[in-house]
């Protein structure tokens, strides 16, 4: 056989397996998308600032932290060249949840903001108002029984506020927070912002669906937060404290006691930095 057609004949039989070889890999990837969403509690100080990454890769933001250092958090965390945020979810207008949002609002393209109608004022707060209007983002009140599905797989329940609950005053600002619930399949993330122990405890009356393998402490854990018959009707394996390194007294040990008591696995920022979850529909898996 002459030498180039022994070279063609091989340089056919290499072709044939490498094409083989992708389509088995092709069905793989096809079989095997990406299963999960991420939750990721970023390390902003003395505030919260959560990103949820969903099954089918919509970006969600909950609330921005005191300062700008959510942008940093963010340019690592969003695929190169994503400069949208499908939905920022605002718990409450107080200035170590808010700050943050102003800048991010400033920066990225917000799809959709969700904002309790609660009286305050504040010249943060009136900027976020402001720069709301101008780029004309829509604004969605939330309310108890609403359920937004972030895509096909991940869904968000929110759970507070109740209707003809009290939350019109600045005092009640804190427990005016947004509460809401995650889902991917059968596992949870619960997020409570600052809500304190009388929004708890009303939810748990109430009977609402509460269960989360994953639960964000209230209000730094201060004591006005974490009921223990919340944190039993929750059941989570992990308790994640959103917290600066100057606390101001946060956690409360009383608030680290009843989660202990509760068996809860206590993670906190000012220790670990930021806590990422993987969230499967049927587990539940912390990123070390």
């Amino acid at each position: 056989m002459p030498e180039k057609q022994r070279y063609s004949k091989i340089w056919n039989a290499v072709f044939v397996l490498l094409a083989a070889n992708l389509a088995v890999w092709s069905g793989v990837i096809a079989r095997n998308p990406r299963e999960f969403a991420t939750v990721n509690f970023f390390d902003v100080g003395q505030g919260d600032s959560i990103y949820i990454r969903t099954v089918q890769g919509n970006d969600i933001l909950i609330d921005g932290g005191p300062g700008d250092a959510v942008l940093g958090k963010l340019g690592r965390d969003l695929p190169y060249g994503d400069r949208q945020i499908e939905m920022v979810i605002i718990t409450h207008p107080h200035a170590d949840h808010v700050s943050g949002v102003v800048e991010v609002l400033r920066r990225f393209t917000v799809k959709k903001v969700l904002l309790s109608d609660v009286a305050y004022s504040s010249e943060t707060y009136k900027t976020l108002l402001e720069i709301l209007e101008q780029k004309q983002i829509p604004v969605v009140r939330p309310k108890l029984g609403q359920r937004i599905y972030l895509d096909h797989h991940t869904v968000m329940d929110v759970l507070y506020p109740v209707a003809g609950d009290k939350m019109q005053t600045p005092e009640d600002v804190n427990e005016a927070s947004t509460i809401a619930r995650l889902s991917v399949g059968k596992s949870h993330v619960l997020f409570t912002g600052d809500a304190g122990k009388s929004q708890e405890t009303l939810l748990t009356r109430l009977g609402l669906p509460l269960q989360a393998q994953v639960l964000k402490v209230g209000h730094q854990g201060s004591k006005t937060s974490s009921a223990p018959e919340f944190l039993a009707a929750v059941n989570p394996d992990y308790g994640v404290i959103m917290v600066g390194k100057n606390n101001y007294g946060h956690p409360h040990e009383i608030t680290l006691e009843t989660l202990g008591l509760q068996q809860i696995s206590v993670l906190r920022t000012d220790e670990k930095g930021d806590i990422s979850f993987r969230i499967y529909p049927d587990r539940v898996l912390l990123n070390d």
